[in-house]
Formats: structure tokens, C-alpha cells, sequence
């Protein structure tokens, strides 16, 4: 279906963050997985992404907003942060235009790639595959609870150590944007995320970033350099946090991490793919 005369697509840095959110809000009525935000987890889920507003674009039908695609960058790298149509307009062929719009403004704008994660079951994924994006790796989403093992204290890491923890155990792994480095230490200096780790002689081997706070608590990051030293890992945190149900996104099930978590008991919930477009 051809769009109306008065669509177009602007940058996202034009509206405010009320607006924002409450579009993100409508454009994921009725996902998989419910994402609804108030302003203060949209602005935290900006800089997590590193959103940059003036490279991400809405499509607004007259002044009406009706579209959201939002993008992170590092350098010459972009992420999709989130993609959706609000419920009146799907199925008019304006996700394809959105993107279209998205990719145009990133290649303007010397971007060399662009990421995403989606859910495997979601119709937007053949939409990326039309667009291009080739599809990289499978990726799950770890749950559970851990029943405590032996006794294992776990360290409290700084950031120097944490970067250095995460060098080494993603050294053969390339994290997902939402577990690189930036998003990690970011959350460890503004939001008060605990960082613990694993010692094997003189090296930190396995380490984890979490929130404190419920008896459910995301692991916005965690990484073992082998099995035994997942482990380790897996124990420091059954005696941190006891009886907490724990849940970990983007990981990929040929890890060190995921062997020894669902060896433990962790289940796989959702499973996503890793997809990639080079521009």
C-alpha cells in the first residue's frame, strides 16, 4: 500500500522524551514481550543503547507520530534500540519504508554497520532480511534460580578490573551491544550496578554485573573465561544473592557461561538471533 502524501520521517531528536516514550509505548502495545516504560527507563535505555536522537527517525503521518526507530552508535557502528509501528498503521507496508528511511540516514551519516537482536518467532525479522541483514548467531535469554554450591565469596571489582575481566573473557566472544563494555560501565557509574568477580591465581576469570534490589535481579553482564571458571562464577553469585531469580539476555549457546548455567539448572527462555547489515 503506497503511503499517504503527508508521511515522512524525521529525527527523533525533534520531539521531547515524553512524546518519546509514549511512542515507544504504542509502538509495542502487543509484542512478544511487554515493554512498556515510564521517561526515567526510556532515558535508561537511551544510554545504555548510546542512543543517538538526531540519527534515529520517526515516521509521522501529518504532525502525528506513528513510528519509532531508534539507534545507538560507537563510532562507525549503529544498533537498532528498538523498531515499531503503532497499532493503527501496521500492515501498510511502512515498517519497510521506515527502515528504508533508518538505513539511508545511518549510510548518510558513514555508518559501516548496523546490529540488532530479534526475538525468532517475530514477523520483523523477515522485514530485515529483505532489507538485508544477514543473520549471525543464535542468542537465548538465561533464567533462573541458583542453588548454592560451594561457598565462594566472589570480589568486588573497580572499573579498571571490570574492563579488564571483560577483555579476557569475551576475547574469543564478541559481546552483543547491550553487554559491551561502554553499556557495562555505564551502569556500574550511574546506576549503581554491583560488579563482582572470580580469581584464578593472579587473573580475574569470570565476572558479572547486576542490580541490586528485588528477588529478581537482571544480569546486565556476565563472562567466564572457561567452565570451571563459569562455575566459580555461578557459585560467587548463588552466595551474593541467595534464592534470587536471576535472568540474562543475549547469550550465546556455545558459550562457557551458558554450559555451565544450564548445567546448573538455568533455563532458556526466549530465543533471539543476532542479525547485521553492512552499509
Amino acid at each position: 500500500m503506497q503511503s499517504r502524501p503527508d508521511t515522512r520521517f524525521g529525527p527523533a531528536a525533534e520531539f521531547g522524551r515524553s512524546e518519546l516514550t509514549a511512542l515507544w509505548n504504542r509502538a509495542y502495545e502487543n509484542y512478544f514481550v511487554p515493554i512498556a516504560f515510564t521517561e526515567p527507563l526510556f532515558e535508561r535505555h537511551l544510554r545504555r543503547a548510546s542512543a543517538d536522537l538526531d540519527l534515529s527517525r520517526l515516521l509521522l503521518i501529518g504532525d502525528a507520530l506513528h513510528g519509532l526507530s531508534l539507534v545507538g552508535r560507537r563510532q562507525e557502528r549503529a544498533y537498532l534500540a528498538g523498531f515499531g509501528i503503532a497499532g493503527a498503521q501496521r500492515g501498510r507496508g511502512l515498517a519497510r519504508a521506515l527502515l528504508e528511511a533508518q538505513i539511508s540516514a545511518l549510510s548518510d551519516a558513514g555508518m559501516r554497520e548496523i546490529v540488532l537482536e530479534v526475538i525468532e518467532q517475530n514477523p520483523a525479522r523477515m522485514l530485515y532480511r529483505k532489507a538485508g541483514f544477514a543473520e549471525i548467531r543464535p542468542l537465548v535469554v538465561l533464567e533462573g534460580t541458583l542453588a548454592q554450591g560451594r561457598a565462594s565469596a566472589g570480589m568486588a571489582l573497580d572499573a579498571a578490573a571490570l574492563a579488564s575481566a571483560h577483555a579476557l573473557c569475551n576475547a574469543d566472544t564478541r559481546p552483543t551491544w547491550r553487554r559491551e563494555i561502554p553499556t557495562v560501565l555505564g551502569a556500574v557509574a550511574t546506576e549503581g550496578a554491583v560488579a563482582l568477580g572470580v580469581q584464578r591465581d593472579a587473573a580475574i576469570v569470570g565476572y558479572a554485573v547486576y542490580l541490586e534490589g528485588s528477588e529478581k535481579s537482571a544480569l546486565l553482564d556476565a563472562g567466564a573465561l572457561d567452565e570451571a571458571a563459569a562455575s566459580d562464577l555461578l557459585d560467587a553469585l548463588a552466595c551474593a544473592r541467595v534464592g534470587t531469580t536471576w535472568r540474562l539476555v543475549d547469550e550465546p549457546p556455545d558459550s562457557a557461561l551458558f554450559r555451565a548455567a544450564t548445567a546448573r539448572g538455568l533455563a532458556t527462555g526466549i530465543r533471539q538471533v543476532e542479525m547485521q547489515l553492512a552499509l
